[in-house]
């Protein structure tokens, strides 16, 4: 999720040399070459490593990306089954492992698919060209006459050399100039697509259901292996100065509590066994500030915004004069990610010195370079296995408990299992950063709009305190976090527009949450646009679709589709039981959605009891999980609308598992009904870009109930 940015560049940017640079502060000197994640851009030289003819006449996939339910695996399975002419069965897929492929870029953005699915396509079709022209070669005919089948190689309609026969020979190898060379059909018209399209459910089916073989860390056994958890402090900033484990000595399975500097775990035969000496540890502590999250929100209060903010965004003509129709001033909270599965990671130290790594990441060449620079090992000593995983949403960026089982496998000397509870996740780890924004709007008595002004505040994003150390935090400081602006400029057209932000330094972490900044951002646009529609007297739909920019053709197009859907034009008259909204967004300047959100007023609350969407994000591949992911997304936006808040109080983190932290249940999940436009022949990303006008139809529909824009996320009961 950071830009393309190598340590020179990075240091670069903040105006320095790249020899010998450090930061001092406070006495102390920080070094600011940090390891950096990889931001390597597939080439055809990687894609020619990535597929291969195997012996049992399967094709074998090496994917680049991590596979966290949003269906890559998948979809990548189809996109090299319709160039080889196979069924997707054919195609067997290796999770991302650093011992197999060349260094890749990490699985975040909405860039799986658009970034490594042609070049998938070319590698297979340039597959296709070597398996046919090694057939023709072994019979002795022109290749011509020869024909990819299902089953091998064909002529006249009859197979006459299976997969399993060409595979027995050399390894057939591409070069980087025949996968460039290649002319794929992935682009080219539909007609003779059999895989592409059509809906397949998602990669390794069988053993998520039956669990017949391993597919999360969690699943991995290793001989000799324990079970490791770290001591961490209660409170933020907060300082362990002692620990006394003599209690846990009882404790059937306990092995021992093992420390370097301010490093402490302990480990154990058995998982339980953990929790129980962790309750019998008596630690020492050195509390941090006694902050809450009333004091955060404050750190980002955007205020009066009277004077201009650190980074621009957009400055398109003079915004400062004359009244404002729309005035606002809207706030977002801290929240978490809440995956289902809490991270989870082995290791072990092999006799030759080197490390092997079980995880799921969503970046394992950065998880491999922290760990041998942590180590003092030669990068092609650490192996990372990637694992699938049960949500990313940004979190899994970071090398986190991979560091932790690495650190107490070397302590003891055996392979370590680490999983964090759902008390780790929310302590431990990062999480969206709370924002604040005023926006001001002015608009002639047509709608037009001739004054758009937003400035906000937020935590940073991608120059996350969870991955840096001080020193590289205030260096950061002085360049602008691309990840807060995500999002914030409006599709709208204005006479005069401004966009202008502060990333603030807060004393919890924070980092990329679905969508980065995109979420808050446009929940703001949207609901400023929406403010300016109901104070101009003009239907919200017809005030976006007067005001898109001509550029934005796809997204007229996706918000046009979504009423139809929801039957906008001929819905019910607003009442104080029952209202309509609608909102809509780009992500990334690649792809588009819009969607209509019905909320009814129950029981002193707010239940959405219908959503439509309408989702651009170029050729699909795989219907049926790119339906999943914009599901997915619409309930996050319930979430951020009406439930999540990660509260902080006391100095910590409040919340200790999902029973303290409120998250969207299926009681709270209407029929969604979903359309899906392919407005580009090309893929162009659909894991985050519905998470850009979810939120904001719900809320406006109930700014149409009670007359009143919502403000403040998430909405309190009625």
């Amino acid at each position: 999720m950071m830009p393309k940015l190598s340590r020179r560049r990075f240091l670069t940017a903040l105006g320095w040399g790249a020899a010998g640079i450090t930061v001092v502060a406070g006495g102390a000197a920080w070094a600011l070459m940090p390891t950096l994640p990889p931001r390597n851009v597939p080439t055809s030289a990687d894609a020619a490593a990535w597929l291969s003819l195997r012996p049992d006449g399967f094709v074998e996939l090496y994917s680049t990306r991590a596979e966290m339910g949003q269906g890559i695996s998948m979809g990548l399975r189809q996109v090299a089954a319709d160039e080889l002419g196979v069924g997707a069965y054919r195609v067997r897929l290796v999770q991302p492992d650093t011992s197999l492929i060349p260094v890749a870029r990490s699985t975040v953005g909405s860039d799986a698919m658009r970034e490594t699915g042609l070049l998938v396509a070319r590698a297979a079709a340039a597959l296709a060209g070597a398996v046919l022209r090694e057939a023709a070669q072994r019979l002795g005919r022109p290749v011509a006459d020869l024909q990819l089948a299902p089953d091998g190689v064909a002529s006249d309609g009859k197979t006459i050399l299976t997969f399993e026969e060409l595979g027995a020979g050399t390894p057939l190898l591409m070069t980087a100039e025949d996968v460039e060379t290649a002319t794929p059909r992935l682009l080219a018209v539909s007609d003779g697509r059999r895989e592409v399209g059509r809906a397949h459910p998602t990669h390794d089916i069988d053993a998520i259901v039956t669990g017949n073989r391993p597919l999360y860390a969690d699943d991995i056994r290793l001989p000799g292996m324990v079970f490791g958890a770290v001591v961490r402090p209660q409170t933020l900033g907060g300082r362990i100065l002692g620990i006394d484990a003599s209690e846990c000595g009882s404790i059937p399975g306990f092995l021992g509590l093992y420390q370097e500097g301010n490093f402490a775990g302990l480990i154990a035969s058995r998982r339980g066994a953990l929790a129980q000496a962790i309750s019998l540890l008596g630690v020492e502590e050195e509390e941090g500030p006694n902050i809450n999250s009333a004091a955060i929100a404050a750190m980002v209060d955007v205020g009066d915004a009277s004077g201009a903010l650190e980074h621009s965004v957009l400055d398109a003509g003079d915004t400062s004069s004359g009244p404002v129709d729309v005035d606002l001033t809207l706030t977002v909270p801290h929240a978490a990610h809440a995956s289902i599965e809490p991270r989870t990671s082995i290791a072990r130290f092999g006799e030759n010195g080197g490390l092997d790594v079980w995880t799921g990441t969503q970046d394992p060449f950065f998880v491999r370079d922290s760990l041998a620079d942590e180590f003092g090992l030669d990068r092609d000593k650490v192996v990372v296995h990637g694992m699938r995983m049960g949500g990313g949403f940004g979190a899994r960026t970071i090398v986190a408990a991979e560091m932790e089982a690495a650190r107490l496998a070397k302590l003891c000397g055996r392979p370590v299992k680490v999983q964090w509870s759902r008390s780790d996740e929310f302590r431990a780890g990062f999480h969206r950063p709370p924002s604040s924004h005023r926006i001001r709007l002015s608009a002639d008595a047509a709608g037009r709009i001739t004054n758009w002004h937003h400035a906000f505040r937020s935590g940073h994003i991608i120059f996350t305190s969870a991955a840096m150390g001080p020193g590289l935090q205030l260096a950061t400081s002085f360049v602008a976090d691309p990840g807060v602006a995500r999002g914030s400029i409006p599709p709208y057209a204005a006479d005069a527009s401004r966009v202008e932000f502060q990333d603030v330094r807060l004393p919890v972490k924070t980092g990329p949450w679905r969508g980065l900044g995109a979420a808050a951002n446009h929940w703001a646009v949207e609901t400023a646009i929406d403010a300016l529609a109901r104070a101009k007297g003009i239907d919200p739909l017809d005030m976006r679709l007067k005001s898109i920019k001509p550029e934005h053709a796809r997204l007229s197009t996706v918000l046009t589709e979504a009423a139809e859907m929801a039957g906008w034009a001929s819905r019910p008259k607003d009442s104080r039981n029952e209202s309509w909204g609608l909102a809509c967004g780009i992500y990334k300047d690649m792809s588009y959605a819009a969607a209509v959100a019905r909320v009814t007023r129950r029981d002193a609350g707010y239940t959405v009891s219908g959503l439509w969407c309408a989702h651009d994000c170029g050729l699909v591949i795989n219907p049926d999980q790119v339906r999943a992911q914009v599901e997915g997304n619409l309930v996050w936006g319930i979430g951020m609308a009406l439930r999540e808040e990660l509260v902080v109080g006391d100095g910590r983190i409040l919340p200790e598992s999902f029973f303290d932290y409120p998250l969207p249940v299926l009681s709270d999940v209407p029929s969604i009904e979903i359309r899906l436009i392919e407005g580009s022949n090309e893929p162009t990303g659909a894991g985050e870009t519905a998470i850009v006008c979810g939120t904001a139809a719900v809320t406006s529909a109930i700014a149409a109930m009670t007359g009143r824009t919502v403000t403040a996320l998430p909405v309190k009961a009625a």
